[in-house]
């Protein structure tokens, strides 16, 4: 699969420091969004960690030198899609232990991370930083949401926009650092050429509507990076109270899936 890719990211309106970090590494076939947890000491130190962590392990990856397995992975997934899990679960590890410095105490940070596989990518998450799929006009999110209001509207507790649910907006039910362990969410995208995925932090979803969002990646007459800067200029506009970060990936040319869809006319 060919991809092309762009990444941005923005300290926004209000904030001192910017606690997101983001990676691209094009040589690995990862893709990695971290958003440290505003209002807890340190938050772009976790942020940092995890991208590095994360570098690091997916390097020995691919130089043939996998780190162990730090705990059984039962889901049914490909071995690289566990070692993307694992990945994480590493990273955790890290800023957990890290919180045993005074200074970084309770720390954590939100992770968003992409892998590539032939003609899939794995996509996992733990928070709420998002992970969207763009493809036939229509925006749809992959990842899966780690938010208080969430789990309380998925439960009927509270509806969308409510004053109640303004409150919890922001209070995340898993994060990366805070427990020895986590559970991550994983799940294929098997995109088809032309599609994009998006990632992004909170930053950008909290002050800008899917429809905007939507609006920016469907001109194709725009790069990338364009589309990049545009997003970010958007969610300030709306607010910008928190930092942006903002990663997009298009399918430039599929992989064996994509090639067998066309040779049967699918």
């Amino acid at each position: 699969m060919d991809i092309r890719s762009a990444g941005k990211t923005d300290i926004g309106l209000i904030r001192k420091i910017n606690e997101d970090s983001y990676l691209i590494a094009a040589d690995l076939g990862l893709y990695v969004i971290a958003d440290g947890m505003g209002g807890h000491k340190a938050g772009d130190v976790a942020s940092c960690m995890i991208v590095e962590t994360m570098e690091d392990y997916w390097r020995k990856v691919k130089g043939g030198q996998p780190p162990p397995f730090l705990e059984p992975i039962e889901k049914d997934i490909s071995d690289l899609a566990k070692h993307l899990v694992n990945s994480i679960l590493l990273s955790n590890i890290m800023v957990h232990e890290a919180q045993k410095k005074p200074q970084y105490h309770k720390m954590g940070s939100t992770v968003a991370a992409l892998i590539l596989e032939e003609d899939s990518i794995w996509a996992a998450n733990v928070g709420d930083s998002r992970i969207y799929l763009f493809h036939q006009g229509r925006l749809v999110q992959v990842s899966e949401e780690h938010s208080l209001e969430t789990e309380q509207k998925a439960l009927g507790i509270i509806v969308s926009d409510s004053a109640a649910g303004s409150r919890i907006k922001n209070i995340l039910t898993r994060a990366i650092g805070l427990e020895k362990s986590v559970n991550v969410f994983i799940t294929p995208i098997r995109p088809e050429v032309g599609d994009i995925v998006l990632m992004c932090s909170d930053g950008l979803t909290n002050y800008m509507s899917e429809s905007g969002i939507t609006a920016v990646i469907d001109d194709f007459s725009i790069s990338l990076e364009r589309k990049n800067d545009i997003l970010i200029d958007q969610a300030k506009r709306g607010g910008g109270r928190d930092n942006i970060s903002v990663i997009l990936l298009e399918v430039l040319e599929g992989g064996k899936w994509n090639k067998f869809k066309k040779k049967l006319n699918l």
